[in-house]
């Protein structure tokens, strides 16, 4: 699959979201939930003033349909305050996809997910708690997405957002397949 800066546009009937900085050079995939209920929710959310800058390149619902919401080209406000490989701002430096899921947080999960939550502790400690499990069709679509973005702009590594933040935050959590993403885009097992 070839890639542009709008490659996923034409899967979606909306427009980009403007803002962000140039950003010359992309080394890294960070992956992520919402917290929410579904794709077209976070976006409408990050257009508004509410969302205080937050965004991401791509975000995946449940049915696995994807919506580019910023060039590949333009920062987004996806990491926060971030590390990961000696660099200090994830934003400035990779590409954020959002997958619509509610996480850790059951009630949202059982209202949108049909699936059974998976009962797990984080990586990153705490206690036994359910998260939404990932659609196989989001699943899918987001292998299909991050092998042509991992090829066309030899990134260096995909990570979760807990990796790169792991004192605030845990996205995209242990119902995520993060070990299957990285092997079927090239990289070594989990994180």
């Amino acid at each position: 699959m070839t890639i542009t800066e709008k490659h996923f546009l034409s899967r979606a009937s909306y427009e980009l979201i403007p803002g962000g900085a140039p950003m010359p050079v992309r080394r890294f995939l960070v992956i992520h939930f919402t917290s929410g209920a579904t794709a077209l929710s976070s976006i409408n959310f990050w257009r508004s003033l509410e969302a205080n800058g937050a965004s991401a390149h791509i975000v995946i619902d449940r049915d696995g349909k994807v919506y580019q919401c910023r060039a590949f080209n333009r920062t987004c406000g996806h990491a926060g305050k971030s590390k990961w490989k000696g660099f200090d701002n994830l934003n400035a430096c990779s590409i954020g996809i959002e997958l619509a899921n509610a996480g850790d947080d059951a009630a949202l999960a059982k209202r949108w997910s049909k699936l059974p939550l998976v009962k797990a502790a984080h990586k990153n400690g705490g206690p036994v708690k359910e998260w939404e499990a990932y659609a196989p069709a989001q699943i899918a679509a987001l292998e299909e997405v991050a092998k042509a973005l991992v090829a066309h702009y030899t990134l260096d590594d995909i990570i979760g957002h807990e990796d790169c933040a792991p004192s605030r935050k845990n996205d995209p959590g242990p119902a995520f397949p993060m070990a299957k993403l990285r092997e079927s885009c090239g990289f070594k097992g989990a994180v």
